[in-house]
Parts: C-alpha cells; sequence; structure tokens
C-alpha cells in the first residue's frame, strides 16, 4: 500500500501474521506453493502477492542481503529494479530488545501499548507492524526533504518496496567494503556529514549511523536503514544516541584514512538540530 493508503492502526495489529517467520528466506520460500497455484499466483509469500497485485513488483530475481532483522530482494517492477526489504518476525530477530528507541514514541491505543510492554502476541505483533511502518515513514520524510536515501514505493505488512540503488550488474557496495582513493574518501565523508546534518535539521537521529549502513553509488553517499531512527523532541536519549552515532562514523571511516575531532562533530550536528 502506498504511504497515504494506510488501513486503521488496531486493525493491522489484529490482521497481522502471527506465524513465526525467519529473516532467512530463500527466493524459493517466497515464491512456491506447497499446492497447485493458478496463473495469479505469484508468490506463495501473501504480503508479496498483495504487492504484486497492486502493480509494486513483477518476479524477485535475487537475494541482496541477508540479516538477522531482514532480508533484502532485488526484483523487478514496471519502473524498473526495486529493493524488497522483507522483515523477519521480532521472535526470530536478534534484536529484540527495541525500547531505548521506542522511548517516546506515542501509541494511540493504550491497549496496545500495554501489549507491547507485557510482549503479548498481539504485543508483539503490533511491534514489528510499527518497526516496519517507522522505517517507511522516515524514508518518506526524508526523501522528501531531498536527503540521499532510498526512495519509498509501498510498504505492505512486513515488507517494505523502495528504490534499488545500483544497477543490473549488482547493487552499490557499503562504503565499509570498499577501498576508496584519498579523494573519493574525503567526499563520502561529507557527504556522509551533511546527511547527518540533515538528519538533525529534521530534529531526527538515525541510531546506526556507520559505513555499514551508507551506500556508495557513482561517486554519491546514501544512507540506509530506517526503523530505528529517532526524533529528539520525543526521545531523551536522542544525544546520546547521536554521540554514538558519530564515534561509529568516525571509527569506520577512519579505516578510509579520515580522521576528525569526535567532539568538534558532535558540537556541528547538534547545533543543526531546531530548538
Amino acid at each position: 500500500m502506498r504511504y497515504d493508503d494506510y488501513p486503521d492502526t488496531r486493525e493491522k495489529f489484529s490482521k497481522t501474521n502471527t506465524r513465526k517467520t525467519s529473516s532467512k528466506r530463500r527466493i524459493k520460500d517466497l515464491t512456491e506453493h506447497k499446492e497447485k497455484n493458478t496463473s495469479l499466483d505469484r508468490f506463495a509469500d501473501h504480503t508479496l502477492q498483495e504487492l504484486f497485485e497492486r502493480g509494486f513488483i513483477q518476479d524477485i530475481i535475487w537475494q541482496l542481503q541477508q540479516g538477522k532483522e531482514a532480508t533484502v530482494y532485488v526484483a523487478t517492477s514496471q519502473q524498473g529494479l526495486v529493493a524488497v526489504k522483507v522483515y523477519a518476525d521480532i521472535r526470530a530477530r536478534s534484536f529484540r530488545n527495541d525500547s531505548v528507541y521506542r522511548e517516546g514514541r506515542f501509541v494511540a491505543d493504550v491497549r496496545i501499548e500495554k501489549a507491547i510492554q507485557d510482549r503479548t502476541n498481539v504485543g508483539i505483533n503490533a511491534q514489528l507492524v510499527l518497526w516496519v511502518e517507522q522505517e517507511f515513514r522516515e524514508l518518506h520524510a526524508l526523501h522528501h526533504q531531498g536527503i540521499a536515501v532510498p526512495k519509498p514505493i509501498a510498504w505492505n505488512g512486513n515488507v517494505i518496496v523502495m528504490e534499488f540503488i545500483g544497477t543490473e550488474d549488482g547493487a552499490a557496495p557499503r562504503l565499509s567494503d570498499l577501498h576508496l582513493s584519498k579523494e573519493e574518501a574525503r567526499s563520502a565523508f561529507e557527504q556522509a556529514k551533511n546527511i547527518l546534518r540533515g538528519f538533525a535539521r529534521m530534529g531526527r537521529v538515525h541510531g546506526d549511523f556507520s559505513t555499514f549502513n551508507l551506500l556508495w553509488h557513482e561517486g554519491k553517499v546514501y544512507a540506509i536503514d530506517f526503523p530505528q531512527m529517532i526524533r529528539f523532541r520525543e526521545n531523551p536519549q536522542a544525544e546520546i544516541l547521536l554521540r554514538r552515532d558519530i564515534k561509529g562514523m568516525l571509527k569506520t571511516f577512519s579505516k578510509l584514512g579520515i580522521a576528525e575531532d569526535e567532539d568538534a562533530l558532535y558540537r556541528e550536528v547538534l547545533r543543526q538540530v531546531p530548538r
């Protein structure tokens, strides 16, 4: 579904599939039917099938990245290649305690909030929906402000469809995997700083900002992975997480030959936050 086409939040929670779903899902698991399928049934996974029927994806052609929280696939679409991020059930994920990121986030239904705190089945399902929805909303807001992130395309259940950063020959590499020239490394660092400033001007902290979550494509840096993104006005841990982001960013950029003062960069970024 599109960003402006959300069902009622409580209905989403009640309809979320409660089966434990691992992030380690092969393309075969998503497409192969145990029973005879019709010509219209492209995917065994019902969430992907709905996205197919709505015209957002056609065929999944390769698996791009597999993590403990989600697996990213590359799919064809009417607009070209897209990235399809399939989240694992929270019960199958390593990142189960997201309380530091959820702190200050508003949940309209007090029953749902209590269920999340009590870790009931309904609460766990709600937590997954909120986690995925958070990333889609943040992608939408960031892209709208002109920050270098993949363009969000659609969201349904535990799946986000977004712009694919790369070419038909392959995905854009992470900065953590590259050996850049001195000039390229400096350019990448300055772009990463500008992205951090952009987050701060919007009152946001990434929460996991390092070269592992920065892509390098045709001389441009793109930031990815936003479900844990928080806001200064909501979360009292924001400055602590910003400091951690900067520390992590500088540590990994140091491997590319870039050395900067942590305190100076922290103050520079913090000044961008609306007061």
